[in-house]
């Protein structure tokens, strides 16, 4: 028993030691209409989102998964094809801090990044390359996300994005560890 437990302590050790290092940064944004400045159709949406970005800093790319409920790909797409807004796509990075609007910082603008779900939109982006310039936007909470629409050219939803930090990430580990150390300790 005190063996699984030693093992369980080294282990967990391990992992708070590898996150630490780590070269991944997540980040996460809700998206709705509310968090829009200024926008051009004074109309509110019911459409939300909710994105998760992972910055790896040794590769500088990203990865990007996103899905939004209420916006669908013809709300996005040309009538006669295409992604709207040309080599910005409907869906960015911004750089500017909440109540703030900012220049596109990382467009995505593939239309393979966009395919419809029953209810609206899911967005995958993988490997895309970004400039190291916004990392330490991004720790100061000065990048949002904001998904245009044919009918809401400045935007339709927008979410500023958050940083899940290592010892957040640390914590749930740790309680998920402690979680099985239990159950083994009390199922044996």
């Amino acid at each position: 028993m005190k063996s699984f437990i030693k093992v369980g302590v080294l282990a967990a050790s391990m992992l708070l030691a590898s996150i630490a290092n780590a070269a991944v940064i997540t980040a996460t944004a809700s998206l709705d209409y509310g968090q829009e400045v200024a926008p051009s159709n004074p109309t509110a949406s019911d459409a939300t989102g909710m994105a998760t970005i992972m910055f790896d800093t040794e590769t500088m790319t990203l990865n990007l998964e996103a899905t939004v409920n209420g916006i669908f790909i013809e709300d996005i797409t040309f009538p006669d094809g295409g992604l709207a807004f040309g080599n910005a796509g409907p869906f960015h990075i911004h750089n500017a801090p909440a109540g703030a609007n900012g220049p596109i910082a990382v467009p995505f603008s593939l239309e393979s990044y966009y395919s419809a779900t029953q209810d609206g939109i899911s967005i995958s982006v993988m490997g895309l390359s970004f400039d190291s310039s916004i990392l330490p936007e991004l720790s100061m909470g000065n990048l949002y996300l904001n998904l245009h629409s044919l009918d809401y050219g400045s935007g339709e939803i927008r979410g500023q994005l958050s940083m899940v930090s290592a010892p957040t990430m640390a914590l749930f580990t740790m309680l998920g560890l402690a979680g099985l150390i239990r159950r083994r300790v009390f199922n044996s």
